[in-house]
């Protein structure tokens, strides 16, 4: 285990999608995120959904607590590091972040995607979007972005444990209730180059190794509003089909979001679940893992084998 007096000057970035703090933020971040300035039909209609959770993104707080909580995990071990939040579409931006380090006098940045699944709408595309900005520096910055996680034991545990506690809730059986995993949707020209679907498959391995055997199902969430083929199929689709064959409660496990925000809050609680309530079937949905120290341990873990690479 690296100590404090071994450690060059180290920080650790924690990488996020971000969201808006208030609804006055909802244009600017529908902007960057659309790479083009939104219509006022398309600001209203978000802005009405985030009304609707409370007038705000919970993404960016929680975000700050699972970094605070990181930095208090780390110090406890003897491995006093600071750790910064970068967002790629909301406050505080990765760019804005980094310029906050580069006044620290780091030499090495410690990268942590919170979005562990692959694609360039998630972590690849946050990791380019530091070495881009950290490329024009002239300047000598390391940095290490820490191995892939989706299928980290302790995250498998993580979500194993919810099932297995919301199921035995329920008072039936795993064979009477099917667990669907959501995720959110890409466009399939996206996801055929990216092994994001491949890793999802791999995490829902894991927990079923710690669960036993599941009725599964993996559906994908929250597409996009524009045109082409996207991942599938939707989450309605999936309850369409278990309605069926008999089934008539469904547990939705997010496991493709560490944090609930609008595709939880809104998507799953709101949405769906009034559209399950008016076909007859009645859904439960697990709460994503947010700052629960099961996930800081993980997050310790990463900075940890990352240290080790001198």
């Amino acid at each position: 285990m690296t100590r404090e007096g071994d450690l060059p000057q180290t920080a650790v970035l924690l990488l996020a999608f971000g969201g808006p703090r208030s609804v006055d933020e909802v244009g600017p971040f529908m902007e960057r995120l659309m790479g083009k300035k939104p219509s006022s039909t398309q600001i209203e209609g978000l802005k009405q959904r985030y009304q609707a959770i409370g007038g705000a993104s919970p993404l960016p707080e929680t975000s700050m607590r699972q970094a605070r909580a990181l930095a208090g995990a780390l110090k406890r071990k003897g491995t006093p590091l600071p750790v910064f939040v970068g967002m790629r579409y909301g406050r505080p931006l990765i760019a804005e972040t980094l310029e906050e380090i580069r006044k620290e006098e780091i030499s090495r940045i410690i990268l942590i995607s919170l979005s562990p699944y692959r694609s360039t709408y998630s972590s690849e595309g946050y990791y380019a979007e530091v070495k881009q900005t950290v490329a024009v520096w002239n300047e000598d910055m390391k940095l290490v972005q820490a191995d892939d996680w989706h299928a980290h034991p302790g995250l498998c545990a993580a979500w194993a444990a919810r099932i297995n506690d919301t199921i035995e809730k329920m008072g039936q059986g795993k064979e009477k209730i099917p667990v669907v995993f959501t995720a959110h949707s890409l466009p399939k020209d996206v996801a055929a180059s990216a092994p994001y679907q491949g890793q999802l498959e791999e995490t829902i391995e894991g927990i079923i190794k710690i669960t036993g055997p599941l009725r599964w199902h993996l559906a994908f969430q929250s597409r996009g509003r524009g045109g082409g083929e996207w991942l599938g199929p939707e989450p309605e689709k999936v309850l369409e089909d278990l309605m069926k064959v008999g089934f008539q409660k469904a547990l939705i496990c997010p496991i493709g979001f560490l944090a609930d925000h609008l595709e939880t809050f809104y998507d799953l609680d709101i949405a769906l679940k009034s559209w399950a309530d008016k076909k007859g079937i009645k859904i439960i949905r697990i709460p994503c893992l947010n700052d629960a120290p099961e996930l800081i341990e993980v997050l310790v873990h990463l900075v940890e084998k990352a240290l080790e690479r001198q």
